[in-house]
């Protein structure tokens, strides 16, 4: 019974690999095709502020992709997952989200919910640091 379990894992985490590729890399050629039109539409060879932290956004959502792709290569080739790794992707997403929120519009307790997910996040990256030890979750 295990042995289909195992196997039916492998086959879920080959699909979530497929699926990752082709969602970075249609994302890195939409990423293209908007700086493209951007820049030729008038006025050419200008980005207006909106335009600039729209692409910003992207630019982060494709590295948060590329993070997880990452991560899932570790879990097949190794059998484990790094806590800090996590944490960075989590990081990662919150510097996006940062970046490209509306302060004019944002509620003002999410943006203190997020400044404490920040505060939270970076703390248990700088303790796992700290600490100099591997923090591995061994997945078997």
């Amino acid at each position: 019974m295990m042995k289909y379990v195992s196997g039916f894992q492998k086959l879920v985490i080959k699909a979530i690999i497929l699926m990752m590729i082709v969602v970075i890399l249609s994302s890195t050629l939409e990423i293209g095709w908007i700086i493209l039109s951007d820049l030729v539409n008038p006025p050419v060879m200008f980005l207006n502020v909106k335009e600039v932290l729209d692409i910003f956004g992207l630019f982060f959502l494709v590295l948060i992709g590329i993070e997880l792709l990452e991560t899932i290569k570790m879990i097949i080739n190794e059998s484990t997952l790094n806590v800090d790794v996590i944490i960075l992707v989590g990081i990662t997403a919150i510097v996006r989200k940062v970046m490209i929120i509306d302060l004019k519009t944002t509620p003002p307790m999410f943006l203190v919910g997020m400044g404490i997910l920040v505060i939270a996040l970076a703390g248990a990256y700088y303790l796992i640091n700290k600490s100099g030890k591997e923090f591995r979750c061994e997945l078997k």
